[in-house]
């Protein structure tokens, strides 16, 4: 062993002390030079009022709203068009080979907008007056490459001064602080940061509430007109600095009026997944909640709250983990307490929380609540450790086991794009949940870009098998109870309260139509069930 070890250090030695090596190694400090990052132009406070702020890739209640906010706090703001599948084609032609069909979308559809400014104004112009604002993150997902993508694209199509600003999810703007006297052109002050968290959360309840009535509407697109106006409501709202629950309440009456017939048998379907691909609305995702609602299904999206519940609860997570570790000035730091830092974070999520629940009040408590990222995070963690971050880590696997153990829906379908590792990885988990809880239906779908129709045929044949799950539920129910539908039926024509888009009854079993059966023959026959329905009756009156 020695022999080998001082033969390994012979051959090193004389490699060391050839010509060869002196010659490549022997260079000079002052002849180094050190790879900089290439200094990126500002956006200062002074060039608020000539520059736009452009952004884009959430919902449209979230981007109509946040449009608010952004006019109400003094900035120029541009929501950018939904992405189609000719951003998708500029997108592979200005990204590199290997990205996720989202990264392809959203540059593309930058890129694309850009290049139709430039048929009016110079590149110059378009410089000096606009400025990207986008999200960011790190970890085991292509996401934390877009900013670069984002950079790359917008120079090789000609715009080598264009400005692009990174929102990171665990904290911060990848912006210049500023210049001398000049602060920086975004300024992430309190009332930036609550106008957001408003935006997000009532945008989270106009989408929770429109997927939860417009499989029911009787009328077609009444739910969606209803929709619109309540994003022109609370937008201005927001921007104008009026009364937030008061206007709740007034949108909660737009939605009243949609004429719903609850008594239909259809399969709820939730969507989860990689972030852009399952909550974008347009070909991102092959518009895929609009084709279910078409299709025939009542749509369970995942709240932008509960993602942000799971960005603080991860980090309280890693608090727990630093619990009785010696603090020094490496790691966490010296003097950090992680006690006091996890109860900051849980004092955050439940405010939050909160103030979902004290607007969703104020809309009439039908839009669903957020589940407990520690209940997910807890189901989740006997298939998928918790403290394993990236992505969305525990949330599918807890999802899946959270629907399944409490009969929320008859289908879930995790949709991201080709070859998304944390999304991938969880669903590596799932066929052990499956087997565990084979009450509910489970399909991965990939989305590439231009596989709508394989995408979608998959999705149909599970579809078809989550409608007969929904018919055999209600069915058991029907004869349990001995209820007479055509009764109820009636008996809801007579009340039309009972048709209103707004009104509210608890799930007592998965699907909407066997729990709204189940309670309207409560109604006519139990005493309680009519107790309930004399007082419903004075309320509707008195309204």
């Amino acid at each position: 062993m020695h022999q080998g070890l001082n033969q390994k250090n012979m051959i090193q030695q004389d490699i060391t002390m050839s010509p060869q090596f002196k010659d490549k190694t022997s260079v000079s400090p002052e002849s180094t030079i050190h790879f900089h990052r290439p200094k990126e132009p500002t956006f200062l406070a002074s060039q608020r009022s000539e520059t736009t702020l452009l952004f884009g890739g959430l919902t449209e209640a979230h981007e109509e709203l946040f449009l608010g906010v952004m006019h109400g706090l003094g900035y120029n703001a541009q929501r950018l068009p939904q992405p189609d599948f000719s951003d998708l084609t500029v997108g592979k032609e200005y990204c590199n080979r290997g990205q996720c069909n989202p990264t392809y979308y959203t540059v593309g559809n930058l890129v694309h907008f850009l290049k139709k400014l430039n048929q009016t104004m110079s590149k110059e112009e378009i410089e000096k007056k606009y400025v990207f604002l986008t999200a960011g993150s790190c970890g085991p997902c292509r996401f934390g490459m877009y900013e670069s993508e984002y950079r790359k694209a917008v120079i090789d199509a000609g715009f080598k001064n264009f400005r692009v600003i990174l929102f990171q999810q665990d904290g911060g703007v990848g912006q210049l602080d500023g210049d001398g006297n000049d602060g920086p052109g975004l300024d992430l002050n309190k009332d930036f940061i609550l106008g957001l968290m408003k935006a997000i959360i009532i945008g989270d309840l106009i989408n929770g509430i429109v997927n939860k009535i417009r499989p029911y509407e009787i009328e077609p697109g009444a739910t969606l007109a209803a929709k619109s106006k309540s994003m022109a409501l609370m937008s201005d709202a927001l921007q104008h600095k009026k009364p937030i629950l008061k206007n709740l309440r007034q949108a909660k009456k737009f939605f009243a009026e949609v004429k719903c017939d609850y008594t239909r048998i259809i399969p709820i379907v939730k969507i989860t997944g990689e972030f852009w691909a399952s909550l974008t609305e347009g070909q991102g995702n092959y518009h895929f909640k609009e084709w279910l609602v078409e299709e025939g299904a009542e749509v369970k999206m995942e709240p932008l709250t509960t993602w942000i519940e799971h960005l603080l609860y991860s980090r309280e997570i890693v608090a727990q983990n630093h619990r009785g570790i010696e603090q020094e000035d490496a790691g966490i730091g010296k003097g950090e307490n992680p006690y006091k830092k996890e109860f900051k974070l849980f004092a955050l999520r439940r405010t939050l929380n909160t103030f979902y629940n004290v607007y969703r009040g104020a809309m009439g408590w039908k839009a669903n609540n957020t589940v407990n990222n520690r209940t997910l995070a807890n189901l989740a963690h006997d298939y998928y450790n918790k403290h394993q971050g990236g992505g969305e880590a525990y949330m599918e696997v807890g999802s899946l086991v959270y629907v399944s153990k409490y009969k929320k829906v008859h289908m879930m379908v995790s949709v991201k794009p080709f070859g998304c590792l944390p999304s991938t990885a969880s669903d590596g988990v799932q066929s052990k949940v499956m087997t565990d809880y084979p009450n509910v239906l489970f399909l991965p779908l990939e989305t590439s870009g231009d596989s709508e129709v394989n995408f979608k045929s998959r999705a149909q044949m599970v579809l078809f098998e989550g409608k007969q799950k929904a018919v055999k539920e209600a069915e058991a129910i029907i004869k349990k109870h001995n209820i007479d539908v055509a009764a109820v039926k009636t008996f809801v024509k007579q009340n039309p309260q009972y048709s209103s888009g707004m009104y509210a009854f608890k799930n007592t079993h998965t699907g909407t139509g066997a729990s709204f059966l189940l309670a309207m023959h409560q109604r006519m026959n139990s005493l309680p069930g009519k107790i309930k329905h004399k007082v419903a009756t004075v309320v509707a009156m008195a309204r």
